[in-house]
């Protein structure tokens, strides 16, 4: 059964493909992963799909029929996610190769930073010397014309924390870039025909990659070591056709890159099968201190990276990839950013490792914009996800996330996380933001603002009537496995609307936060989450509303104003063992009701709607490493994907994540 408001608008793409969670399936999954131990291979970190360590997330997930979900046990007795966090451990070795070298006009020298700016340590310095037109108009057939120059990338530096806002198109459409040192054409009419033939390994600061569109589906994987700097970043560009299709790549049946085969990229460390764009290093390169960085991946379609597709390796024997390969796997990077790409049909979307095994092992300053990303992860499989990040300081920005197989749409590691101007369908979790998995050297849970994270401006929908059903437990703070890693703090939730759809006969009550693990294991007592300026629908009033989904733990403070759902229990609960009340509506004014006078399908204030001109009250307070200034509301999702400004209508801003039309 499909709800008939199940439109363009709420996810025109997500059809139902395969099964969803299934407990036997799961368990199987359990089983294959733990023969995989003694091989010994990175791979992604565990506790996923709203933490496969929790049991409560586990059953996280319903179709129609579903039966309601409950807390079943868990807690680190999860084989699969055990396996996959030994599986890391990998370390990489030997086998020294010479990068492919180009010619050029110009030369370019760049030191990449691959700490944290706090640390200032600098890590590694790349430079080249060499001749390319990088100029000119050179296109493909059927592709657009024109040139430029790409952009600085400087999110992160001088202590800025989040980036200001910025207006990000709607549209899809991209052209050529022209590199401050080389420039890579591939497609039809180019100097290259195919992804194999262009020197990924040997890409350096100010470098560009086009990839114009074709009819067809590049199928090639591509290792990348590049190590850009701020002002002569390493891109890699998507050329977009006529109609503005972006050019696309596919892991399924790719052949590995010529230079990755010469170089024996990754094969050492047994990463072959991690993912379509592999982040990694030469076994050349100082382990312990080379970190690439700077590098933009831009307006493709990315796909074909799951554990039933096949790749030829690198003696060109046929291979499944594994579980948990990715569109885009970064073993670690430092400054990526990932644009207008559209990511589906992967084991996980986009992953990013910081595996702690030194000061330097760490990814960060992970920027994600207007990126479609839906139908990644494994069915039966809780630990892979659409997004699936673990870095210092990340910020997703006007992305259009939708379901996820078995795990969930957006799950984060990272510290300072910032989620704003998105639009999120829930699956296992909508957002999933839980304790680093770093095994050595602590890096990310020692940033002061590891404890803290940011969503606002966005539309979260958690559908019954959605192909991969619903979540229990769908916004998750706090830790999955270990306690004394949890994010200790403050979820800072504000300026969203967030949209219950079902019924009490079909799910017969909601939650909203989940804060800490389950029930059995008691969240950091300052852990609770603040909200403010929030629309909270429960579209059809007759589901069960509970804000808190832990029976005894977790606080959650209402600041402002919030539009709240009348049918809703739990205000006057404390927490276990304290005086403390878990719901605190100090200085707060409820408007109550079941119509807050949105659109159903833009989520647009109609007019004379109860919530207009009621205000948003942001943080109430901010950590010293975070900017306040950028921290406002001041901008608005816009479909398909993208961010326009905000503009106020009123005497005040309107509640949720749109102003008044």
């Amino acid at each position: 059964m499909t709800d008939p408001r199940f439109n363009a608008t709420t996810d025109a793409t997500q059809a139902p493909v395969g099964s969803v969670r299934h407990r036997g399936a799961r368990r199987n999954a359990q089983l294959a992963a733990l023969s995989l131990l003694s091989t010994l291979i990175l791979t992604a970190c565990g506790g996923g799909g709203g933490g496969s360590d929790d049991a409560s997330a586990e059953s996280e997930r319903s179709g129609p029929a579903a039966p309601l979900p409950g807390a079943q046990g868990g807690g680190s007795d999860d084989a699969a996610a055990e396996a996959e966090r030994l599986r890391r451990k990998a370390a990489s070795t030997t086998t020294s190769t010479t990068p492919t070298t180009t010619t050029g006009t110009t030369s370019g020298t760049g030191t990449n930073t691959g700490t944290i700016p706090e640390t200032g340590t600098n890590t590694g310095t790349t430079s080249g010397t060499g001749t390319t037109s990088g100029t000119g108009t050179t296109t493909g057939t059927g592709t657009t014309t024109g040139s430029s120059t790409p952009a600085a990338m400087t999110e992160g530096l001088n202590g800025i924390w989040p980036p200001p806002s910025r207006d990000l198109s709607s549209s899809p459409c991209s052209s050529r870039l022209v590199g401050t040192r080389n420039t890579y054409d591939v497609g039809p009419g180019q100097t290259y025909t195919e992804l194999t033939q262009v020197p990924w390994l040997s890409l350096q600061a100010g470098d560009v990659v086009n990839i114009h569109y074709r009819a067809t589906p590049y199928k090639t994987k591509v290792g990348l070591r590049a190590q850009g700097t701020a002002n002569a970043p390493v891109y890699i560009n998507g050329v977009t056709d006529t109609s503005c299709n972006r050019p696309a790549i596919s892991g399924d049946g790719a052949v590995t890159a010529t230079d990755a085969v010469t170089n024996q990229f990754g094969v050492a460390a047994g990463i072959t099968g991690a993912g379509v764009f592999t982040i990694f290093r030469l076994p050349s390169d100082d382990r312990d201190t080379f970190v690439p960085g700077y590098i933009t991946i831009q307006n493709l379609k990315i796909s074909g990276a799951r554990s039933t597709y096949t790749y030829k390796d690198h003696n060109g024997a046929t291979q499944n990839y594994w579980d948990g390969a990715a569109a885009i796997y970064a073993v670690r990077v430092a400054h990526l950013s990932v644009e207008n790409c559209e990511i589906t049909d992967n084991g996980n979307g986009v992953f990013t490792n910081s595996r702690g095994t030194s000061s330097v092992d760490i990814s960060s300053f992970l920027i994600f914009r207007r990126n479609k990303i839906y139908l990644n992860g494994n069915p039966g499989r809780s630990t892979e996800h659409n997004f699936y990040t673990q870095g210092y300081r990340v910020l997703f920005e006007g992305n259009d996330i939708g379901q996820a197989y078995g795990g969930s749409s957006l799950k984060d590691r990272s510290s300072g996380t910032v989620i704003r101007y998105n639009r999120v369908i829930s699956s296992a979790r909508a957002l999933d933001l839980v304790e680093t998995e770093e095994e050595y050297v602590a890096n990310i849970q020692l940033d002061p603002l590891n404890d803290y994270g940011w969503v606002y401006g966005n539309v979260i929908i958690n559908d019954y009537w959605q192909p991969l059903g619903n979540s229990g437990r769908p916004i998750h703070w706090g830790f999955d496995n270990t306690h004394f890693r949890a994010r200790k703090n403050t979820l800072f939730f504000y300026g969203n609307t967030y949209i219950n759809r079902s019924t009490a006969t079909s799910w017969y009550y909601t939650t909203v936060f989940q804060i800490g693990a389950n029930d059995d294991y008691l969240p950091h007592p300052d852990a609770a989450v603040e909200a403010s300026g929030n629309i909270f629908w429960n579209d059809d009033g007759t589901t069960e509303w509970r804000f808190l989904s832990n029976n005894t733990n977790g606080k959650i403070r209402f600041r402002g104003v919030n539009y709240l759902p009348t049918n809703r229990t739990g205000d006057d609960s404390l927490v276990a063992g304290t005086s403390t009340r878990r719901y605190d509506f100090t200085s707060h004014s409820a408007i109550q009701g079941n119509a807050p006078g949105i659109n159903s399908s833009t989520f647009v204030p109609t007019s004379g709607s109860p919530i207009l001109d009621k205000g948003i009250l942001g943080p109430t307070t901010t950590p010293a490493q975070a900017t306040a200034a950028n921290l406002v509301v001041d901008r608005e999702f816009t479909a398909p994907l993208g961010v326009k400004p905000r503009v106020q209508m009123g005497s005040a801003m309107d509640l949720g994540a749109f102003e008044l039309q």
